[in-house]
């Protein structure tokens, strides 16, 4: 850790190190005085009345912006290499959370037919996806993202530089969505308009990059469908992310070496084994990497995979490649502290009155 707070009346051997923690019934680490760390950075993104016009953004023109979307990529360069000795570290002990089903009644594929003879990846969990997002230089970008199981099923979790501009002080990335399924012209469980980000303190200040993650709450899916109005699509509310594609788990300081499955809505899955790495040059010694070139910013590392529910544990999250591997940050008790505080919002649907131009509809002309 570069940076940590320690509430007053506790002592920490290494730097970094939690306080005493106990296990919650349900297996989840559960930090003892969270509170008292300054660990989390958070956004706004979109309000309420906001979201209509993000959703003509990405819908006008027959989802143009979506298909002018090209892959973001981490600005700054990282020449991370295997680390021998030290580097990541658990600062506690293991924990998760379990991840979760999608609900019989949620959103159900609108298009799958269309999607499978577009995908190289059909085999794909539905909790895979792309977030999308207006860069700063006002172009559309796409990174890959996946549901996580939250207390309101509304989580998604990618990269913090896919969330948080570090091209532009850290401020949020507009026009912030999340599509489940992406396949070139279909969203089969709806769009997802972001909420409120979150991430590590230390990311959103110095640009740590072992830090590299975000979690962000999403507002109800929307569905588009066909309007009689010309020019016009009307927006049904969908329910929350999970009870259509469910939620992955969460898993944190667990061992280095584990084989982690990669999904990234890029291509066909990738599996390893894990190894501790760092770039000593950028001060990023607390990083994980997994031999692949294949996977976009975003994607989702899951421990514990079954392909049965196609539900496994969330324990990492691509911020970059580099000499043939892809590069995470470990995932300990701060990651959950983050974790644990994107879990408390709760975000719900965009209220009837407040998406429309008519009965609920946007102009997408």
């Amino acid at each position: 850790m570069k940076r940590v707070v320690l509430p007053a009346g506790c002592a920490a051997v290494t730097a970094g190190l939690l306080c005493s923690s106990a296990f919650a019934g349900s297996g989840t680490l559960v930090p003892a005085s969270a509170r008292a760390y300054d660990i989390t950075a958070t956004r706004a993104l979109a309000s309420e009345a906001q979201v209509p016009s993000v959703m003509a953004y990405w819908l006008a023109g027959d989802g143009q912006a979506l298909t002018d979307a090209t892959p973001y990529g981490l600005r700054a360069k990282v020449i991370a290499r295997q680390a021998p000795q030290g580097g990541a570290a658990a600062d506690g002990k293991p924990g998760g959370v379990r991840p979760a089903a999608e609900k019989s009644g949620g959103v159900r594929p609108a298009e799958d037919k269309k999607a499978a003879a577009t995908s190289k990846n059909v085999n794909l969990p539905r909790t895979a996806g792309r977030v999308f997002f207006t860069g700063s230089d006002g172009k559309p970008y796409w990174c890959a993202g996946t549901s996580v199981q939250a207390r309101y099923r509304n989580l998604v979790a990618t990269a913090g530089h896919c969330v948080f501009d570090t091209e532009n002080d850290g401020a949020p990335m507009r026009n912030w969505i999340f599509i489940p399924g992406h396949q070139r012209g279909t969203n089969p469980f709806g769009v997802y308009a972001g909420k409120q980000a979150f991430t590590h303190h230390d990311f959103a200040t110095y640009r740590d990059l072992d830090r590299d993650y975000a979690f962000v709450t999403v507002y109800n899916g929307l569905v588009p469908q066909p309007s009689r109005a010309p020019g016009r699509i009307r927006l049904a509310d969908g329910g929350p992310l999970a009870d259509g594609v469910g939620g992955q788990g969460l898993a944190f300081n667990q061992e280095i070496g584990r084989v982690a499955v990669v999904f990234g809505h890029f291509g066909p899955k990738v599996r390893g084994a894990t190894f501790r790495a760092q770039d000593p040059s950028i001060r990023a010694d607390e990083l994980i990497g997994l031999k692949s070139s294949r996977t976009a910013d975003g994607s989702a590392w899951l421990i514990g995979y079954r392909k049965a529910g196609r539900l496994g544990y969330l324990n990492g999250i691509t911020i970059t490649t580099s000499g043939g591997a892809a590069v995470s940050p470990y995932f300990d008790s701060e990651l959950y502290t983050v974790y644990t505080e994107a879990r408390r919002v709760r975000s719900g649907a965009v209220p009837g009155g407040t998406v429309r131009e008519g009965a609920n509809e946007i102009n997408i002309l």
